[in-house]
């Protein structure tokens, strides 16, 4: 009788051991799938974000001489009637802040992710770059604007670059 019960203790720790294991080795796999993740949406957003900068690029530039011709009265291919460039710049401006919302749900995705939170302190700031261009597009400085986002692609990249 004695004997049949030691055999089952050691049945019941080999079958614990095994769960521990699993159990460990699966929370490993979500936590570097979630890593995994964290990369994939900081590598979209960089690509979002140069795609609407390439095209940014023209789009301001073209506000900037509209503005500079309608101030000077002179006729040309380039001037817009005022109202018509005042809806291109809120569209510019709504655009810029749809990419500032994105900045702020990936910050703050990583900033309450357990597995991502060791890679936050090098996104950290990323929105408020977004929050700058938006007010500098608000002041009607576009190409200030333009110079916010591109630092915020550049803390992206290196957020990027901090992932082992």
């Amino acid at each position: 009788m004695l004997l049949s019960s030691t055999a089952y203790s050691q049945t019941r720790k080999r079958s614990t051991a095994k769960r521990t294991s699993r159990a460990s080795t699966s929370f490993a796999e979500k936590q570097q799938a979630e890593i995994r993740a964290g990369r994939e949406r900081i590598a979209s957003q960089i690509k979002t974000l140069t795609q609407f900068l390439y095209l940014y690029a023209s789009i301001s530039k073209g506000i900037e001489t509209a503005e500079r011709v309608n101030r000077s009265h002179e006729e040309s291919s380039v001037g817009l009637p005022p109202e018509q460039l005042e809806r291109n710049k809120a569209k510019v401006k709504d655009s810029i802040r749809n990419v500032r919302t994105g900045l702020d749900e990936l910050e703050a995705s990583f900033r309450n992710n357990a597995a991502l939170h060791a890679y936050y302190p090098s996104l950290a700031g990323v929105a408020k770059i977004g929050q700058t261009a938006e007010s500098q597009a608000a002041a009607n400085s576009f190409d200030q604007a333009g110079r916010s986002l591109i630092a915020a692609v550049n803390k992206l990249a290196d957020a990027l670059a901090a992932f082992r």
